[in-house]
C-alpha cells in the first residue's frame, strides 16, 4: 500500500482533516459525547497547533492525527508538554504498517520542531485491544470514569517515544529487506 503522511499547513489540508474527523469520529467508540468531542477537534487548527493526514495513492485521506503544545490542567501554558488530540484511521488501514509510519512521522515532526518537548500524553477508551497497544508505547498513570464509560490517560517521555518509534521503523525496514 503507497500513502504519504502530510502536514496540514493549508487550507486545503485543513479541510480534508476536518471533513475526515468528523466523517470517522461516529464510526469510533468514544468514551465521550459526540458534541464534547467535536468540540475539541477544530482545537489544533484554531489554535494553529499541529494536525496530519495520511493520503492513500489516490491522494484519498486514509488518516488523520493531531496534537496540542501543553494541557488543560496546566491552562497550556506547559509548552514542554504534547497531548495528542486524536488518531483515526480508516478501518482498512488500520495495520501496523501504518501506525508505525505515523508515529515515525510523528515523532520526527515533533524533534524537528525544536520545542524541547519532555512528554507526550494521551487518553483513550479502555478496551482490551487499545490497553495492548498502548501499554507497548507508554504507562497508564489514571482512569476516569465518564457517562459513557471508562477512560484512561497514558504518559510517555519523548525520547522513549522517539527511541521506540524509530526501533519500530528500523525493525519494518530489515523485514522488507528479508523479503
Amino acid at each position: 500500500m503507497n500513502y504519504r503522511m502530510q502536514v496540514c499547513s493549508n487550507s486545503m489540508y485543513q479541510e480534508q482533516y476536518m471533513t475526515f474527523v468528523l466523517e470517522n469520529h461516529v464510526k469510533l467508540p468514544t468514551p465521550h459525547p459526540l458534541l464534547f468531542t467535536l468540540g475539541f477537534t477544530p482545537f489544533p487548527l484554531l489554535l494553529e497547533e499541529e494536525c496530519f493526514i495520511s493520503l492513500d495513492a489516490y491522494q484519498e485521506v486514509v488518516g488523520a492525527w493531531s496534537y496540542l503544545y501543553g494541557t488543560a490542567e496546566d491552562a497550556y501554558y506547559n509548552n514542554d508538554v504534547i497531548q495528542i488530540q486524536s488518531i483515526i484511521f480508516s478501518p482498512k488501514y488500520r495495520k501496523t504498517k501504518m501506525f508505525t509510519h505515523a508515529l515515525q512521522h510523528l515523532v520526527e515532526h515533533i524533534d524537528q520542531s525544536g520545542r524541547g518537548i519532555k512528554e507526550v500524553r494521551f487518553w483513550i477508551a479502555s478496551e482490551p485491544s487499545l490497553q495492548r497497544l498502548c501499554s507497548k508505547l507508554a504507562k497508564k498513570t489514571s482512569t476516569l470514569a465518564t457517562p459513557q464509560g471508562l477512560i484512561e490517560e497514558y504518559r510517555v517521555p519523548f525520547q522513549q517515544l522517539y527511541h521506540y518509534a524509530m526501533n519500530l521503523h528500523s525493525k519494518q525496514h530489515a523485514i522488507q529487506g528479508q523479503q
